[in-house]
């Protein structure tokens, strides 16, 4: 699959509020922060067709990204997802 073929997908994603094919193309070469031909984000589109839900999940998605850029894998975002959730102090490993 190519990278505009995936970054096709995440803009449908997004407009029908398929939250799984959101989570999936976290794993592959997509941006979130890209823009369609009307100059809106998948975030954008999620919101403008009422999908608070996927809207949240794209968000999760590129914090996810940006963990892994500065190398934290899965289990370690997880990790620090709940211990966020705490209520205590997140210290970067």
């Amino acid at each position: 699959m190519t990278a505009q073929t995936a970054q096709n997908r995440l803009f449908q994603a997004a407009q029908t509020g398929d939250k799984a094919t959101i989570r999936a193309l976290v794993f592959e070469n997509v941006d979130f922060d890209a823009r369609d031909d009307e100059d809106r984000t998948a975030f954008n589109i999620a919101t403008q067709f009422g999908h608070a839900d996927a809207a949240q999940t794209i968000l999760a998605a590129k914090q996810l990204k940006f963990m892994q850029t500065l190398g934290f894998t899965s289990e370690g975002f997880a990790a620090a997802t709940r211990q966020q959730g705490t209520g205590k102090p997140h210290r970067a490993a």
